[in-house]
Parts: structure tokens; sequence; C-alpha cells
């Protein structure tokens, strides 16, 4: 019985692991999705230098959206992504320059909303983001979205 617990438990905290971390005072949940890039040349996606791109096909091949800076809203924003309100987000990549900024948060509402942010590391590429619908992003200086 106690070994059955202890197997329960360990797997309880890889999944726990899996789904993020939760901010106890907001109850919000963020999600870090993709991993840097070490070799260049072995990029799949293809997002220029400074940019935030996202697309709805996984292997980035078509319909990219792309920000140098930060969008309250996709859909009416000052960048459009046209496919945004209908089609979710299949790959993300951060080709963020500037230091300053440790990742960009990607929100389901407008206005930087909803209960979960995605968010993806400067330098780092997301080919199998999970498949949501996202309406907003930014980058941020510090390790939380929120």
């Amino acid at each position: 019985m106690r070994k059955t617990m202890a197997v329960l438990f360990a797997a309880a905290l890889m999944l726990m692991s899996l789904l993020g971390t939760a901010s106890a005072a907001s109850g919000k949940t963020e999600i870090e999705v993709g991993a840097p890039v070490a070799d260049v040349s072995a990029q799949a996606l293809s997002c220029g230098a400074g940019n935030m791109c996202a697309w709805p096909v996984a292997d980035g091949s078509s319909s990219r959206c792309s920000w140098g800076s930060a969008d309250p809203d996709w859909q009416g924003g000052s960048v459009r992504c046209s496919w945004s309100g209908t089609r979710a987000v299949r790959a993300v990549e951060n080709a963020g320059q500037n230091t300053s900024y440790a990742r960009v948060c990607l929100y389901p509402g407008a206005n930087y909303s909803g209960d979960v942010a995605y968010y993806v590391v400067r330098g780092a590429e997301a080919p199998n983001f999970p498949n949501v619908k996202i309406r907003s992003h930014k980058w941020v200086t510090g390790n939380t979205c929120w």
C-alpha cells in the first residue's frame, strides 16, 4: 500500500510539473512551451530577428503572423492576424533580441486576459504549441506573465 501511494504521489507531482505553474494569489496558470534553439541552422521555424511569430500550422509553412512589439488584440490591433479568430496557434517563435525581456507571454483573451498564459523564452521556438486560440501577447521582463 505504501509503495502504491508513493508511486501515485510521484505521478501526481510529475503531472503537476507538466501543467505549468500556478499563481496562488491570482488563480492564474502559466505554461512554458518551446525550447531554446542551440543551432540556428537547425531551426524549423522562420521568424525575423526581433519579432515574435505565430502560425496555424505546426511546421510554420504557411500563414505566419509577425510582431515586433506587444499587441493587445490580434483581431483588431495594429497588426491583424487574419486567421486568429477561427484557427488555433500551432507554432510560435520568440526571436526577440532585447535582453531586457525574458519571455513573450501569449493569452487567449484580448488585452492580455484569460486564466492561462503560455510563454516562450527569448530565442526559443515551439513547433508543437498547445493548439489553442490566442488573442494577445506581450514581452515581459520578469519571471511571470501576470
